[in-house]
């Protein structure tokens, strides 16, 4: 299994590209800026690296060009990873020392193939590497032994691989075997070898899943431990776990609610569940299989029962595996394979960054001047078919209604549109201005007049909005942009594509759900469960500006003060829980807002006259 070091500092960033990479059958290795990446470049011994530019610490054409002049990493392919793009990043990144370049967002498939192509290079004869007797003849590593402190939940055991005709022993196969907190550094390999299958042993008594465990282990599987639900809640979401025997009875989050949660985020081929209950527990068994378990077993375990059973799900799961990657590869080589950053446009500017994507300015290469774009970039890590399918569905249907807009002053019109796999792009014109976001924060804190000012502009635009039938249902301060010309109100420069079609996932998948729900307060409570209505705009817009309201100080005079409160009075009934107790309309907030922006103004001039 080839070892990828990847050094990035954005949480984000790092753990979507780093499961990505795992799902591929790449060992992935972490660190969180530039220092670290030349320490753990030396003790780790990546096959590649993938280095991000802009770290702290040391940064990536520092760290790139430490690495390159070591004896130990000097021959180490690297490739820069940079969401600038600027003319000359490419230059400069190669003149430090880097192997290949990218831009981010990362484009997947395009990255892969420099991965791809950089691993079989230090791969051919010419290149330095340990003669294949000389491995084949090396002495193991020494055996590691588990530390006292690690908890049992965070214990892995790892089989030793046989190879030998005659076998040793269940107790010297016991004895040799490893157990640590995590995975140990695997050994070069001449070639990528199919990965070991990885159980996890969910049970609250340890000498059940340590019994389990070992036996397991000696049929030679990979095996995790976990003592609770929550724990194996973890594992899953920091292991790449191929399958999970779980105990249904157990203290806590016990068997069926932590099935539960796996099914929020694993169909029964993507992660096969086996429960273990008692014999004369059959209703435990009936609600586990009705809830998506795909098998189980009783208790006391028969190991011959069980090893079948789990190599049947296996088998099963390796075919849906092998089948879906297959439905990819046709649609992925029946599709033309645009290649949007390289040949329709350049990075200038990421000016806005979110959960899915970023915003960006950029050069049209297809104009003969070069105008800018606004470039919206927008991903979806999954590897399902179905997802997939079902997005560009969407996105289609979305990019329909919007091109079919009547074209309004403070709405840029769609120009293009494109979807690469699982990476969507949207194209308007360019606008020379501060997004508002940027524009509030330059501002506060916000005095109840101008709170009310900014609202009734965005008000305004969503009622544009809605009066074409489009609900944008997540308005943030991103969305909009304020002209730079003086005079000029806010131009709507995100219709909210991505929320209405995550939206429109969560009913089918419920992973999505718990993607909106992860964006906080701000996201109306409605749009995770694939309801939104024209009052969702109102939620959304009342908490910005409810939000930036209360950073400011409603000062000592009574009336300005009763002013105050009756403006957090407004904002605060667009964005109730209930939708029923918002106001009727966009058209209503927005009057309420704009007869009490003319209160506000006519006291404060009567303060100052």
């Amino acid at each position: 299994m080839p070892k990828i070091l990847l050094v990035e500092d954005n949480e984000l960033n790092r753990d979507m590209l780093g499961r990505r990479l795992k799902r591929r059958g790449y060992d992935v290795v972490i660190a969180v800026d530039g220092g670290e990446g030349v320490k753990k470049a030396l003790t780790e011994q990546p096959d590649l690296i993938l280095m991000d530019m802009s770290l702290p610490v040391m940064n990536g054409w520092e760290a790139t060009r430490t690495l390159k002049a070591g004896d130990q990493t000097a021959t180490i392919p690297i490739i820069a990873l940079t969401a600038h793009a600027m003319v000359g990043d490419r230059e400069e990144a190669l003149a430090a020392g880097c192997d290949d370049y990218d831009t981010k967002p990362v484009d997947l498939k395009r990255l892969l193939q420099k991965i791809e192509t950089l691993l079989q290079k230090t791969q051919e004869p010419s290149a330095p590497s340990q003669p294949l007797e000389v491995a084949a003849n090396a002495t193991p590593a020494p055996t590691a032994v588990a530390t006292p402190d690690a908890p049992r939940s965070e214990q892995l055991v790892t089989a030793t691989a046989r190879t030998s005709p005659a076998d040793p022993s269940p107790e010297e196969s016991e004895a040799t075997s490893r157990v640590a907190g995590t995975p140990l550094p695997s050994a070069p390999t001449p070639a990528p070898e199919p990965a070991t299958p990885t159980l996890l042993v969910v049970d609250d008594v340890e000498a059940n899943r340590d019994m389990l465990g070992r036996r397991l282990q000696r049929k030679g599987y990979e095996v995790v431990l976990a003592d609770s639900g929550e724990a194996a809640l973890e594992r899953i979401a920091t292991t790449d776990i191929t399958l999970v025997l779980l105990d249904i009875m157990m203290p806590g989050i016990g068997g069926i609610e932590t099935l539960k949660r796996i099914r929020q985020t694993y169909s029964q081929e993507e992660l096969p569940v086996i429960m273990a209950t008692a014999k004369d527990a059959s209703e435990n068994v009936v609600e586990a299989l009705e809830l998506g378990a795909n098998d189980y077993i009783t208790k006391p375990i028969d190991l011959p029962v069980a090893l079948a059973r789990i190599q049947s799900h296996l088998k099963t799961r390796e075919a849906s595996v092998a089948a879906r990657q297959q439905l990819l590869e046709s649609t992925v080589t029946a599709a033309p394979q645009p290649s949007f950053w390289d040949d329709h446009f350049r990075l200038v500017e990421v000016i806005s960054k979110h959960a899915f994507g970023q915003t960006a300015i950029a050069q049209d290469l297809q104009e003969p001047d070069t105008p800018l774009r606004i470039v919206h970039t927008f991903r979806l890590d999954t590897n399902n078919s179905e997802v997939l399918q079902s997005v560009q569905e969407l996105f289609l249907a979305e990019m329909t209604t919007l091109k079919q807009l009547a074209p309004h002053v403070q709405c840029l019109p769609v120009l293009s549109f494109l979807q690469d796999s699982e990476v969507l792009y949207v194209v308007h014109e360019h606008v020379e201005g501060t997004l508002l976001s940027k524009v509030l924060a330059s501002k506060a804190p916000l005095n109840p007049r101008m709170t009310c000012k900014f609202a009734d502009e965005v008000l305004t635009i969503i009622e544009i909005l809605h009066q074409a039938d489009v609900v944008h249902s997540h308005p943030h301060p991103d969305c909009f942009l304020q002209p730079n010309e003086k005079g000029k109100k806010l131009v709507l420069i995100d219709y909210g594509v991505v929320p209405r079609i995550l939206s429109k996932l969560s009913v089918q998948y419920p992973q999505y759900q718990k993607l909106l729900q992860d964006q906080g307060d701000i996201v109306a409570p409605e749009i995770s469960y694939g309801t939104f209505k024209p009052e969702t705009d109102q939620y959304v817009v009342g908490k910005i500006f409810l939000q930036a309201l209360q950073l400011s100080a409603p000062g000592n005079d009574p009336e300005l003060a009763e002013l105050h409160q009756a403006t957090t009075q407004i904002f605060a009934q667009m964005c109730q829980f209930n939708i029923q107790a918002r106001y009727p309309t966009m058209y209503d907030a927005n009057r309420a807002v704009r007869n009490h922006w003319h209160k506000l103004w006519k006291a404060e001039l009567s303060k100052k006259l």
